[in-house]
């Protein structure tokens, strides 16, 4: 599906347009290999476009091939490609509660850390009218954020962490998934029982960690969330709408 086509520049890539979710590492380095002139559209909200035209080196993405465009919150957005043509989809970007990127951190107080601003989530409409949620990271599911879900098609959720501290207790890490900026799945407060009562086509977990049990086919935690009625994703996956 992404492989380059066989006509036209030997550079070719079949990406047209990408939607950029939060100004995390992880969301936007990508963007440093998507740099061999070739056409393409960034829709991204203030933040990320901020942090993007901040940072000298994103000048690799020649401005007069790649067009920087804004994703309001609020309004559904028809996604074109840069010469105007429609890609048959569209997108309406929502808040999330999420911390700022961690290269932006300047205090251990999660407090001051975290924003509404920096995450979104995304609402994508296909041609069938079919829609997928997609939100690989939430601090906490809110009454807003249930209404942007409710009657999806499909759930892409924040499944990074089982527990708050099993990274801890791996010794993988130092930090809660709190203060990361995740809600972990399991626990009164988990996004299991937050999101129990949604009303969805099919519900995902993504952005796993590698520290999280689910992602044993045969572990005890994998149960509880199929039990439940989500899946787990691994790469590979396709669906189809």
């Amino acid at each position: 599906m992404l492989h380059p086509s066989n006509e036209g520049s030997i550079r070719h890539s079949p990406l047209s347009a990408i939607v950029i979710s939060s100004g995390d590492v992880d969301c936007i380095a990508g963007l440093l290999s998507l740099r061999e002139s070739q056409p393409l559209a960034i829709y991204a909200d203030d933040f990320v476009r901020d942090v993007i035209e901040g940072n000298q080196i994103f000048q690799v993405l020649n401005r007069d091939l790649v067009k920087r465009l804004p994703l309001p919150a609020g309004p559904e957005v028809e996604l074109l490609d840069v010469q105007g043509e429609a890609l048959g989809l569209s997108v309406q970007a929502f808040p999330v509660a999420g911390k700022i990127p961690l290269y932006q951190e300047t205090s251990d107080d999660i407090r001051q850390l975290s924003s509404g601003k920096a995450v979104i989530g995304l609402s994508i409409r296909g041609p069938h009218n079919k829609r997928i949620v997609y939100i690989p990271g939430c601090a906490a599911v809110t009454t807003d954020l249930l209404h942007h879900i409710e009657g999806a098609d499909l759930l892409f959720f924040d499944g990074t962490l089982w527990d708050d501290d099993e990274m801890i207790r791996a010794g993988t890490g130092r930090k809660t998934g709190k203060r990361m900026g995740h809600m972990s799945i399991s626990g009164a407060d988990g996004s299991m029982a937050a999101l129990a009562g949604i009303s969805v086509g099919k519900k995902l977990f993504i952005h796993i960690n590698n520290t999280n049990p689910i992602l044993c086919a045969d572990s005890p935690q994998a149960a509880a969330v199929q039990s439940a009625g989500w899946g787990i994703t691994h790469d590979g996956m396709e669906f189809h709408l």
